[in-house]
């Protein structure tokens, strides 16, 4: 029997998700924005094929949609249909749903307003509420491909549920769907062979990000109601929560389960792989955070999850931030700069105190990181592609072409990387001697990527988040303004400082970017994750993006 060819596979697979689509929800193609209308995120609830009730329920954020189940003013089954409707014309708009199972989740959703209706009682505290995935969490008979075509039918199905798919099902969340992410998860933009490249709803011409970028692109059009979960092991949330300009929380490893997903590079221990919420709403991110970690008590069924309950944060009326403009390897563009710019300016309004950060060891720790990803010398990638045949992205190169590290040398790399943490963690302590307040600062702001937008296949430097991977430190993002071409412009003089600064100042056309987003990271210190979720509200409330997602007038 001749072997199926990876691009057959991926027709049967793209024609049996066709399959999973209600045909009431599909937008005509007719009726669809043309390639030329770049900037579609408005488009979902000005289009007309959203009813006012659809609309109502996907601009309420997860507190409110659960009030109102409660009050039985929605059933979980209008909420969920809401829900994979707007989802349904968000994927026609930018390409981010992987897996599509709407049928099997509206049944759940239905099943949980039976509960409700027999014995008075809700399912949980996330009883009737959407909760979106990123390919990577295994969902019981669904696929999980991660972006290989080999794992696009074989197997078909999974046969259990990843853990935190397991304990926010238990909660009473409904699932409806996952999506798009890049081959492996580990590239800076969400394209694979078998469902394309997800493109930015800020402007279609733009990279959506990745690894998280389904989740991202997704997220922009799905209103406030949106919470979806991806991963992080080198930016993977940040950057397309930054390509978005949505809000995330990158946490230190151990904090919430991971257990059971699925993994371009298993078993890789020398820098952890962390799942974090993403949303419109940074009231969905807390409620995610203490249901799951304080109702779900992960550490009972994740043995890498610690046991620290999610803990109510006092912050101090003046707080101190440093502030990193420049790592000095890549100059951040236009938007960005004025992103961070106005970040400061608006805290110092508020009342607070910023301080400058100077970069430490980001070069080397960025360095070290992607010395980790290919340390078995890119075998499982390797493997995984040979599964269907499959050829390497260019972004993918270095895992075809990688040898295996000894171990020796792993073990040289992990107690450098140790000792530059420490480095880094005593400066951070030092800043104490150099605020008014004579303690150490709160946070530190940054950029996300030196990008407020970038074209597609353009994406290439991940430093700014890297680094953060390497300390396993909390870290998140926050929305500022997007890309304006009569004020974000190239300077004509700059002389880029190496091949990469290079690289990335050729990319950058004022024009070209137009539109796109602009927010700014967010880092504390490891296990600090209530605390930089609180900083996140005072830094978007100073900004006024606090609401930057409520399209309620519109």
């Amino acid at each position: 029997m001749t072997r199926e060819t990876y691009i057959e596979i991926v027709e049967r697979k793209k024609a049996a998700r066709c399959t999973k689509f209600v045909k009431e929800w599909i937008v005509p193609q007719e009726k669809l924005p043309g390639e030329e209308i770049r900037d579609v995120l408005d488009w979902p609830i000005n289009s007309g094929f959203l009813s006012s009730n659809e609309i109502e329920i996907t601009e309420c954020d997860l507190p409110a949609i659960s009030k109102n189940i409660k009050a039985r003013k929605w059933t979980a089954f209008q909420v969920a249909s809401a829900y994979c409707h707007r989802a349904s014309i968000a994927h026609q708009l930018v390409n981010c749903l992987s897996e599509v199972f709407f049928q099997e989740g509206l049944a759940r959703a239905k099943e949980l307003d039976d509960i409700y209706e027999k014995t008075g009682d809700l399912v949980g505290p996330l009883h009737g509420l959407p909760i979106s995935l990123k390919d990577n969490l295994n969902v019981k008979g669904q696929a999980t491909t991660i972006g290989f075509v080999g794992f696009a039918l074989k197997p078909e199905a999974v046969a259990e549920d990843s853990c935190l798919v397991s304990l926010l099902r238990e909660l009473g969340a409904v699932f409806l769907f996952k999506t798009n992410v890049p081959v492996a998860m580990m590239m800076p933009e969400s394209m694979n062979h078998i469902f394309g490249n997800t493109c930015n709803p800020f402007n279609r011409a733009l990279t959506s990000g990745g690894s998280s970028g389904g989740e991202c692109a997704l997220g922009a059009l799905l209103g406030r109601s949106y919470c979806g979960i991806g991963s992080d092991i080198g930016g993977s949330l940040r950057i397309p929560a930054s390509m978005q300009n949505l809000f995330t929380l990158r946490p230190s490893s151990g904090r919430f389960p991971t257990f059971g997903s699925r993994s371009g590079l298993p078993g890789l221990e020398s820098v952890a792989s962390v799942n974090g919420p993403i949303s419109t709403s940074l009231s969905n991110i807390e409620l995610y955070c203490e249901t799951v970690v304080n109702q779900g008590k992960p550490w009972l069924h994740d043995p890498k999850c610690l046991e620290i309950p999610w803990r109510d944060v006092a912050l101090p009326e003046k707080l101190v931030f440093a502030v990193l403009k420049d790592d000095g390897i890549v100059k951040p563009y236009p938007a960005i700069s004025r992103a961070i710019n106005t970040t400061v300016a608006c805290l110092k309004k508020a009342g607070h105190e910023v301080i400058e950060w100077k970069p430490l060891h980001h070069k080397r720790l960025t360095e070290i990181i992607g010395e980790f990803f290919l340390s078995d010398g890119g075998s499982h990638c390797k493997k995984y592609a040979a599964l269907s045949g499959e050829p390497f992205f260019s972004y993918m190169q270095m895992y075809d072409t990688a040898k295996d590290m000894h171990v020796s040398a792993l073990w040289d790399l992990q107690a450098e990387r140790s000792k530059l943490c420490k480095e880094y963690l005593d400066v951070w302590n030092s800043t104490a001697s150099k605020t008014n307040c004579k303690r150490a600062i709160d946070a530190i702001i940054m950029p996300v990527s030196p990008y407020s937008g970038v074209g597609i296949g353009k994406f290439t430097y991940i430093g700014y988040t890297a680094v953060f991977n390497a300390l396993d430190w909390a870290a998140g993002t926050v929305p500022v303004t997007r890309a304006d071409s009569s004020r974000d412009l190239k300077d004509p003089f700059y002389q880029p400082r190496n091949e990469q600064d290079k690289l990335t100042y050729d990319c950058f056309n004022a024009e070209e970017v137009e539109g796109g987003p602009a927010s700014v990271q967010v880092v504390c210190k490891k296990l600090q994750e209530e605390k930089l979720v609180a900083l996140m509200k005072v830094i978007a409330t100073a900004l006024g993006t606090d609401n930057y997602w409520d399209r309620s007038a519109l």
